[in-house]
């Protein structure tokens, strides 16, 4: 009973710790803004590529990937990467937006999403977010 006692202010203390954490990733998301690059010659041939069945998305979804934002949130948002990356610098993905809103018609993207650790923090975060048509990064643009 003393030793969990004894334990409460530390584990206030974390709690606290976490929150501001917390609310300093979020304002420095909230601070961002969704800023494509297109670089057709960044997207190499990946084997098997035309094969990857990739994922349909909301548009405005991934319009929330902007720089500063924690690696592991994009899970939440858009799933895994589509070509076997673990632990690097770059996710790459196919992904299909419909045409119109309730459309069964879709169009396939590439995106590569890069990553950066800055100093002082302890996670990895977005640095940039690349498309491989200026059409598909226009669409996530218009997307509000």
């Amino acid at each position: 009973m003393i030793a969990r006692l004894l334990a409460l202010p530390a584990i206030a203390a974390a709690s606290i710790a976490t929150m501001a954490t917390a609310q300093d990733d979020v304002s420095e998301t909230t601070v961002a803004t969704y800023v494509p690059t297109v670089d057709p010659d960044a997207f190499g041939r990946a084997p098997l590529e035309e094969r990857k069945t990739g994922v349909t998305v909301d548009p405005a979804a991934v319009r929330m990937i902007v720089p500063g934002l924690e690696k592991f949130s994009i899970y939440r948002l858009i799933g895994p990467p589509h070509f076997g990356e673990g632990i690097t610098r770059r996710w790459n993905y196919v992904l299909f937006f419909p045409l119109e809103p309730g459309s069964m018609e879709r169009v396939r993207c590439r995106m590569e999403i890069r990553f950066e650790k800055p100093k002082g923090r302890y996670h990895v975060v977005v640095s940039e977010v690349v498309w491989k048509d200026q059409a598909c990064a226009d669409r996530v643009a218009a997307a509000g």
